[in-house]
This record gives structure tokens, C-alpha cells and sequence, in this order.
């Protein structure tokens, strides 16, 4: 047998392939930084607001404002409400329909994981980001020109051949087999029906709707591309650095894992600056300037670094990965995404995922609107009588607890990986879980600035492991090969998990006054969670040992 070709060979220290380890690093912090500002999509709705609807004021705002010489324009430019609870009212469900942006972002991103992540077991983790920056930067850069008529037309256009796609995509991954579809000769015949089908309802729609609604216009426009294109965009994208850093470190998966998904942490605390974020750009030049700009960042600064992004020469591991990982992976070779869907075990995965997602996301979904009310619950309780000011001041430190969050968001992402290459991944999923059903449990008696300042930190904290653990876990059970595809099935719980998790934290509020009843939901959840981190490290072993007297 002759040796090893260098291409396929494991590099040598010293060899110059040994620090393109490092620029793969580097290139998944620049694109998981920009991603991260998904998380930052709080600060669109105000400023949304005044540019999709018309100004709402009361009765008595508008005889004012027409004793003032404002005349006709009144009933035409304006929403007239009865008092100020209506105005407050109608204002709480003109934000509600612009905040369905942020769900079906998170929708969009965990589910188009699932083809993204074959795609970049196939074609690599390169050209699968460069497909997610066109994806995102064009969603924002559609967004800021939603006031264009032109642009309706081309947006419904782009929307529709994006179902067709998704659709043609569904139809290859569950009937795709070549020789199925040659030997049938109506499955042959599907695809142009896929693309019919969408052409015709498209242009149907898009002759009766589209341009004639008005704000409805606008908020299906926002949905369609900051949510859709640019959660798709974050899907594609998102799975590239972590899937090739895996196989090039493969014995420190969770801690190259954390870095790479701590950029995703962080970058929701950037995207929030005054002075060097977007609120303050916001605030001087408008929301869909903003848009504009962001878009180009997005497209630019993701596909630089999606051009640091590769496999090793042997599309592998270039170091021998230790032996069943820390959960107890066989190591017996690569399971396909066909297979894994097969697996007790992933449905375990599935399951934890979903519990601590839902434990953070329902948090950071309430955590500013929480925080403030608790501080001003707190100062009421104490004896303090609050003015108007005060009580503004107290909503600005509310306010701070989201930045506690997403800096520790950021640090555990990395903690947890590093402590889980160390210690194993079931014990840090336990700790990690344990850790969390506890805060879970005290987060609603949490009233001054240091105790929530505490709670929302360690939630963040232990919310941010997910992505480093879970991916980690992932590659252990079912190998680097497909961890693509694989990990993005996993991650499909996180898509639910995020309507679950803050539909339930706006149940329980609504209902009982508190969120208290949805915290102790979650804090069950990551108890069975737990346990289930147990299970599943004996299901491994015992398919271990199989795998071993076979």
C-alpha cells in the first residue's frame, strides 16, 4: 500500500496548514458576531411603529389638533382611539404584529438549518455561508425599501420562488432517491408541479394584494424579509463555523464550539450600543436607513469571514478524535441525518434542547418589560413613594439586565464548552441544568438591581451552553461527517422552543399577574432534562458496548 497523499495525510506541527485551524476560528467569530444581532430585534419595533402606521392618538388629542389648525389631514393621517388606555391598547397590538418579525426569524432559522446544514455537508461550510450572507443582508436590504411600490412586487416575487424552492427541497430530502424517482413516473413530474403550482397562486396574490393594503403592505413585507429571508440567512450561515471547526479540533469540540457561538452571544450586546451599535445610527438617520446599511454589513463582513471557512484536506478530523466523545458516542463511524432521525438518542437530544431553550427564551423574550416591572414592584413594596421620574429611572435599569444577559449569554458559551471537554458532557449537562431550573424557580422573587442583575446573568449564562454543548453532543453520538445536517434536526427545537417559551411566559402573565407559573414550567423541564442527560449517557454506552461485541 503506498503512503498517504499530503492532501490527505494529518499535518505535522509546524506544517502551514496548522494555523489555518486558526483563521477558520477566526473567520466563525466574524460570522456568528453578525448573526448574533438577531437577538437585538427589540430595538426595531418602536421606531417601526411611526414608519409602517399611522400616528394614534385620542379624542381629545385630535379636537386639540384641530383647534390648532391641523383640519382634514386629521382623518386621513391619524388613528383616532377613545382615551389614553385605548391609545396604550392599540399601540400594544400595532408592536405585537411588527414582533412576529422576531418569531418567524427563529422559526426561520432553526428549520432552515435542517437543508442548510446538508448543504455544507456537501458543498462545504464556504459556499453554504456565502448563501446565508446573500440571504441575510438582501432580507434587511429589501426591508429598507419597504415603502417602494416596486419593491412589494419584487419582494412577493422573491417570497414565492422561495416557498417553490423549499418546497422542491422537502420533496428531495424525503422522496429524492434518483432511482425512486426514475422508477415511478409520477414522482417524476412533481417538481414542475412544485414550480407551477407557486408561479400561478404568486401571481394570483400578488395581482390582488400586494401594493393595495396599505400598513398590512409594510408588516407582511417585514415579516417576509426580517423575518423570513434573514432567519433562512442566519440558518444557512449559522451551522457553517461550527460544523468545520468540530472536524478541525476535534478534541476540544465543546470549547472551539463555545468560541464560535460566543460571537452569537455578543453580538446582540454590540447591535444595542448607543455610540457604537444601531440605536444610536437609529435615532440620527431612521429606521430604514438603517436597514440599508446593516444589510450591506451583513452581506460583506458574513462572507469575508465565510471565506476563512474550510474543511481539513481530509474532510475528516486531522487528529484522532478520543474514542465514543464525552457522551459516549460509539465511534463506530457517521451516522446520516436518515439514520439519526432513526435513534432513540436523538430524540433524547431533541428533547433536552428543547427544555433549556425554552427556559432562555422565555426570558429573554420578557426580561426588559420583567426586570423593570420587578424593580418598580420592589420600590412599591419597600415603602417608596415613586414620582414619574423615578419610576422612568427604574425602567432604565431594568433596561440593563438585558445587557447582564447577553454578556454572559457570550461567556457560557465558552465556559460550558470548555468545562465539558474537560469534565464530560453529561456531567456538565446535568450542572447546567440543575443550575438553571434553580434560577428559573428564584427569578420571580428577584426585585433590587444586584438580585437581577444576578438571575439574569446566570440565565444567560446557562442559556448560552446550549449552543455550545448541544453541537458537541451532536457530533459525539452521530459523527463530524453529517454534523450539518444532523445538528440542524437537533436544532429545530429551538425553533419551537422559541414560540412555546414566550407564548407561555405571556399566558401565565396574563392569567395570574406573574410569570411565576411559566418560570416553574421551565424549571421542571430542565429537571427532566437532567435526568434525561443520565439516559442518554447509558443508552451511549450501551450502544457502545454493542457496537464493540459485534
Amino acid at each position: 500500500m503506498t503512503a498517504a497523499s499530503p492532501s490527505v495525510a494529518t499535518p505535522p506541527v509546524g506544517s502551514p496548514l496548522i494555523p489555518v485551524r486558526f483563521q477558520v476560528l477566526i473567520g466563525a467569530i466574524l460570522v456568528q458576531l453578525i448573526l448574533g444581532t438577531v437577538y437585538g430585534y427589540s430595538i426595531f419595533w418602536q421606531p417601526l411603529d411611526s414608519v409602517i402606521f399611522p400616528a394614534v392618538v385620542t379624542e381629545a388629542e385630535q379636537a386639540a389638533m384641530v383647534l390648532a389648525g391641523a383640519g382634514g389631514a386629521v382623518a386621513t393621517e391619524l388613528t383616532v382611539v377613545a382615551d389614553e388606555v385605548a391609545k396604550a391598547a392599540q399601540l400594544a397590538t400595532q408592536q405585537g404584529y411588527l414582533k412576529y418579525a422576531f418569531s418567524i426569524c427563529i422559526l426561520s432559522f432553526a428549520f432552515t438549518m435542517v437543508f442548510a446544514g446538508r448543504v455544507q455537508d456537501v458543498r462545504g461550510p464556504r459556499q453554504t455561508a456565502v448563501i446565508g450572507a446573500c440571504l441575510l443582508g438582501g432580507g434587511f436590504i429589501v426591508a429598507s425599501l419597504m415603502n417602494n411600490p416596486v419593491v412589494f412586487f419584487l419582494a412577493h416575487a422573491m417570497l414565492t420562488g422561495t416557498v417553490g424552492l423549499i418546497a422542491l427541497m422537502i420533496f428531495d430530502a424525503l422522496l429524492g432517491s434518483r432511482d425512486q424517482v426514475q422508477a415511478n413516473p409520477m414522482l417524476r413530474h412533481v417538481p414542475s408541479a412544485i414550480i407551477i403550482t407557486v408561479a400561478v397562486a404568486g401571481i394570483t396574490t400578488g395581482q390582488q394584494f400586494v401594493g393595495r393594503l396599505g400598513p398590512v403592505d409594510s408588516i407582511f413585507m417585514l415579516w417576509a424579509s426580517v423575518g423570513f429571508l434573514a432567519g433562512a440567512g442566519i440558518g444557512f450561515a449559522y451551522v457553517c463555523p461550527i460544523a468545520a471547526l468540530i472536524k478541525w479540533f476535534p478534541n476540544h469540540k465543546g470549547l472551539v464550539s463555545g468560541l464560535a457561538v460566543a460571537g452569537f452571544g455578543f453580538g446582540a450586546y454590540l447591535f444595542k450600543g448607543r455610540y457604537i451599535g444601531a440605536l444610536g445610527y437609529i435615532e440620527d438617520h431612521g429606521i430604514t436607513s438603517f436597514f440599508m446599511v446593516h444589510g450591506v454589513v451583513c452581506l460583506v463582513a458574513v462572507t469575508l469571514g465565510a471565506m476563512l471557512l474550510r474543511n481539513p484536506p481530509n474532510a475528516g478530523t486531522p487528529v484522532a478524535a478520543k474514542a465514543g466523545g464525552e457522551t459516549g458516542g460509539n465511534g463506530s463511524g457517521d451516522s446520516t441525518w436518515r439514520d439519526t432521525l432513526k435513534k432513540p438518542a436523538f430524540y433524547v437530544l431533541w428533547l433536552m434542547f428543547f427544555s433549556g431553550a425554552v427556559a432562555g427564551l422565555m426570558v429573554i423574550g420578557i426580561i426588559k418589560v420583567f426586570a423593570s416591572d420587578q424593580l418598580v414592584a420592589g420600590a412599591t413594596a419597600a415603602g417608596q413613594v415613586l414620582t414619574e421620574q423615578s419610576r422612568a429611572e427604574l425602567m432604565l435599569k431594568g433596561a440593563e439586565a438585558v445587557g447582564y444577559l447577553a454578556i454572559f449569554n457570550a461567556v457560557g458559551r465558552v465556559a460550558w464548552g470548555l468545562l465539558s471537554d474537560k469534565v464530560g458532557r453529561t456531567p456538565a449537562f446535568v450542572a447546567m441544568f440543575l443550575l438553571q431550573a434553580v434560577t428559573m424557580c428564584v427569578l420571580s422573587q428577584a426585585d433590587t438591581e444586584l438580585s437581577i442583575a444576578i438571575v439574569a446573568s446566570i440565565v444567560g449564562f446557562n442559556f448560552g451552553g446550549n449552543f455550545a454543548l448541544f453541537p458537541s453532543a451532536t457530533a459525539d453520538l452521530f459523527g463530524a461527517k453529517n454534523l450539518g445536517a444532523n445538528y440542524g434536526w437537533v436544532f429545530t427545537s429551538y425553533g419551537i422552543a422559541g414560540v412555546i417559551g414566550i407564548a407561555a411566559g405571556n399566558v401565565a402573565k396574563a392569567m395570574t399577574g406573574s410569570y411565576f407559573a411559566a418560570f416553574a414550567m421551565a424549571a421542571v423541564l430542565c429537571l427532566v432534562s437532567a435526568g434525561l442527560a443520565v439516559v442518554l449517557r447509558q443508552m451511549s454506552l450501551k450502544a457502545q458496548a454493542v457496537a464493540v461485541t459485534a
